[in-house]
C-alpha cells in the first residue's frame, strides 16, 4: 500500500472540569459539559501512489480525583479511545495488503510545558459494514506542570504505524496542517501547589539534634527536598538539607545549656507549599 498524504481529522471529547480549592478535582467523560477540540493534519508515506481523507475521532478523560503542581503521576491513569471510520476506497486498499490494525507510540497531549505520552494500538474491524479503526491507550509516568494555568492541547504530530500478519507494515508520518497550531483541548487547567507537612523529633544532649521529616499530603505525594531551618525566636539556631525528604540538624554549639523552644520550618518549592512545626530541645552540660 502506498499512501502519500492523508488528511487527519482528530478531535478529542468528553472532558468535564470541576474546581475546588483552586485545583482541578475531576474530569470525566460523561458530564454535560464536555470540552471538545479539533486539528487536521497531513500525514505522509514514504511513496505517493495514494490521496484520501479520513475522520479520527478521540475520546478521552483524566479519572483521577485531583492533579497538583509537580506530582508524579503513574501509568494508566489517563486514557483514549481513538476510532477512525474509513472509506470502501481506504479498506479495499489496507485489505490488498493485509493490514489489521494501526498503533502509534508517539501520541501525546501537550500539558503546559509537559509531554503527556499516550501510545495507542487497535485494530480494524468491518464486522458493522463499514471499516473502523479502534484503538485506546494510557498514559506513561509524567510530572505535572508547575502552579499555574496551563493549556492541554493535542500533539503537533505523530505517527500512525499500520500492521499486518508480518508486523509493522507501513508508518504514516502525521504533522498540523499548515499554518495551524495544535488545538487546545482544555484552556487554563489549573494546577495548585502541593501542601507539605514537617514533622520533627528533637534529641536532647551535649550536642543536640532535631531528626526532621518533610512530607506531601498532597495527592502525588511529592519527594520534598530543599533547605529546612531551626529557629529559637528571631535567631537561626540550625540549617539543613532533606535528603529524600528527611534531614537532620545539629543545633549551633553556642546554644546555651537548658530547655530551647525552637520552630522548625521548611522554605518549599515552586511545587510544594512551605512549612513548620514547633520543639523543645534541651542542651545537657
Amino acid at each position: 500500500m502506498n499512501i502519500r498524504r492523508i488528511t487527519a481529522r482528530t478531535a478529542i471529547a468528553g472532558v468535564t472540569t470541576a474546581l475546588a480549592a483552586g485545583a482541578l478535582v475531576g474530569i470525566s467523560t460523561t458530564a454535560a459539559n464536555a470540552e471538545s477540540a479539533s486539528s487536521t493534519y497531513t500525514c505522509s508515506a514514504p511513496a505517493d501512489a495514494y490521496v484520501s481523507d479520513f475522520a479520527i475521532t478521540v475520546e478521552g478523560g483524566l479519572p483521577v480525583p485531583q492533579f497538583w503542581a509537580g506530582a508524579p503521576v503513574p501509568p494508566g491513569l489517563v486514557s483514549i479511545d481513538v476510532t477512525s471510520t474509513l472509506t470502501p476506497e481506504q479498506a479495499a486498499a489496507l485489505g490488498s495488503f493485509g493490514v489489521t490494525g494501526a498503533h502509534s507510540d508517539d501520541f501525546t497531549l501537550g500539558f503546559g510545558p509537559t509531554t503527556v505520552p499516550l501510545p495507542v494500538d487497535g485494530d480494524f474491524d468491518s464486522s458493522s459494514g463499514s471499516t473502523v479503526w479502534t484503538a485506546s491507550g494510557s498514559n506513561q509516568a509524567f510530572t505535572t506542570p508547575d502552579p499555574g494555568m496551563h493549556d492541554i492541547v493535542l500533539p503537533s504530530s505523530f505517527t500512525m504505524m499500520t500492521e499486518n500478519s508480518s508486523g509493522d507494515f507501513l508508518p504514516l508520518s502525521c504533522v498540523i496542517q499548515a499554518d495551524t497550531t495544535p488545538a487546545v483541548l482544555v484552556s487554563g487547567y489549573p494546577l495548585a501547589q502541593q501542601l507539605s507537612q514537617t514533622t520533627a523529633t528533637p534529641k536532647s544532649g551535649k550536642k543536640p539534634t532535631i531528626a526532621v521529616v518533610v512530607q506531601s499530603t498532597s495527592w502525588g505525594q511529592t519527594v520534598p527536598a530543599g533547605k529546612v531551618v531551626v529557629k529559637e525566636g528571631k535567631k537561626v539556631v540550625g540549617k539543613g538539607t532533606l535528603k529524600k525528604g528527611k534531614t537532620v540538624v545539629t543545633l549551633v554549639k553556642t546554644l546555651k545549656v537548658g530547655k530551647h523552644k525552637v520552630t522548625v520550618s521548611y522554605a518549599g518549592t515552586k511545587s510544594l507549599k512551605g512549612s513548620s512545626t514547633k520543639a523543645t530541645v534541651t542542651k545537657k552540660k
